[in-house]
């Protein structure tokens, strides 16, 4: 059984709120065994200097939707791209995003018809190719009309092709049709269920302040997945609509920039987890040329307006509870339009260029996503923990765009780069 050897420059091991110095990892059989300043090298490991980097555990994104690639959106490759090509575009992404130190990514509902993205996450489980573990939810549960139906991007003229647009495990209205629904989910392999509680920004013909599930269709959800150990996590923004799903026993709420104060202190009464989505609603990075950007929606463009003042003083307060909340908040991406699906690093920069504590970032990103995605044997570089490694050239403490260029990942004991020897 084949052993390494891990000299570490600088070390975060996911757990303590420091920085460690000289530290030496031994792994074998795909788990961390040790960890100390004064290992010496089992024989015939081996041996990977990465005293010039700073290794922490391989970063988790939250957050993704990998079914498509390149700036597009929901009125192009949902309908254009068959399920073989969004399977491959699926599989390229977890590619790029194994490379770019991010061992696991959560995928948070996807734009196939059927279950292919069940069929990729399998293919890298059983080793493939070389990808990024996934923990996926296949479809968001929503309503006709709502913002995960894909067929409103191409008006509703034609009720009959507008019918055939509809995901068909996806879209559903009344309590036991959702029930049906969460069930078909599990059945075919679904690690936790997703549900579009509310409106969006980027769909036509609806608004994030809306509720589009009901008081009876959430509740037969979160019931329904909680009787198979399942959990449920929401796409919401406002603080209506986070209170009406943490009353009903939701789990986790995603985005939630639309939130204030009074719901951010019901979430940590509640332990309701948190994946704030922040760089989805950012300015442009500035690698970015502003000139070559697609158009924004006439509806977004809207939307954006009539919520310009709610989403400067909720911002406030959700960039406040990230950095000071008692609750668990995780690090998510959710990119779906201009920059690669797979940069889940920009979500890590657009933490720090909000002001929040690159430490923060870190544990947001390993320790505490691991616990978020169900995946408690990850996130952490301690003994017995399963050896997910990454390692940076620059400074993650100092250097917002230090997580752009990961130098060296592991992922279950097995290199899979190594740009440093």
């Amino acid at each position: 059984m084949e052993q390494h050897y891990l000299i570490c420059g600088r070390f975060f091991d996911g757990v303590n709120n420091d920085i460690q110095t000289d530290v030496k990892v031994i792994v074998c059989g795909g788990k961390i065994v040790e960890t100390g300043k004064n290992l010496l090298p089992p024989a015939g490991s081996v041996v990977t200097d990465l005293s010039m980097c700073m290794v922490t555990p391989g970063f988790i994104d939250a957050h993704a939707h990998y079914e498509f690639v390149g700036p597009e959106t929901f009125n192009s490759f949902s309908v254009t791209d068959s399920e073989e090509m969004k399977a491959l575009n699926m599989a390229y992404n977890a590619t790029q995003s194994l490379q770019k130190g991010f061992t696991t990514v959560r995928i948070t509902g996807t734009a196939f018809r059927g279950f292919g993205c069940i069929d990729v996450k399998r293919a890298v489980e059983r080793g493939f190719f070389p990808a990024s573990r996934m923990i996926v939810a296949p479809h968001a549960l929503g309503t006709p009309g709502g913002h995960w139906d894909f067929s409103i991007f191409h008006g509703n003229a034609n009720p009959f092709i507008s019918d055939f647009m509809e995901q068909p495990y996806a879209i559903g209205t009344g309590p036991d049709m959702f029930k049906y629904l969460v069930r078909k989910q599990i059945k075919y392999g679904a690690n936790f269920i997703k549900i579009m509680a509310a409106g969006g920004f980027a769909s036509p013909g609806d608004d994030p302040g809306e509720m589009q599930l009901d008081r009876d269709e959430i509740k037969a959800i979160i019931d329904t997945a909680h009787l198979a150990k399942k959990t449920v996590i929401a796409h919401a923004y406002t603080a209506e609509s986070i209170d009406l799903l943490i009353e009903l026993g939701i789990d986790e709420i995603e985005h939630g920039t639309l939130m204030n104060g009074r719901t951010a202190q019901k979430m940590l009464e509640a332990d309701v987890k948190y994946v704030p989505t922040l760089f989805s609603l950012m300015p442009p990075d500035d690698d970015i040329d502003p000139s070559k950007l697609p158009p924004k929606s006439e509806a977004f463009v809207r939307k954006l307006a009539k919520y310009d003042e709610q989403l400067k003083e909720s911002r406030e307060v959700v960039i406040d509870l990230v950095k000071n909340g008692g609750i668990k908040i995780g690090l998510g991406s959710d990119i779906v339009g201009i920059y690669p699906n797979h940069d889940g690093w920009r979500e890590f920069k657009a933490w720090v260029d909000l002001g929040i504590p690159p430490m923060r970032a870190l544990f947001a990103a390993t320790s505490v996503n691991a616990e978020i995605v169900g995946c408690p044997d990850l996130g952490a570089l301690v003994p017995g923990k399963t050896a997910d490694i990454a390692a940076w050239k620059r400074d993650l403490l100092t250097d917002p765009r230090a997580a752009s260029e990961c130098a060296f990942v592991m992922k279950e004991g097995k290199i899979y780069k190594n740009i440093i020897n």
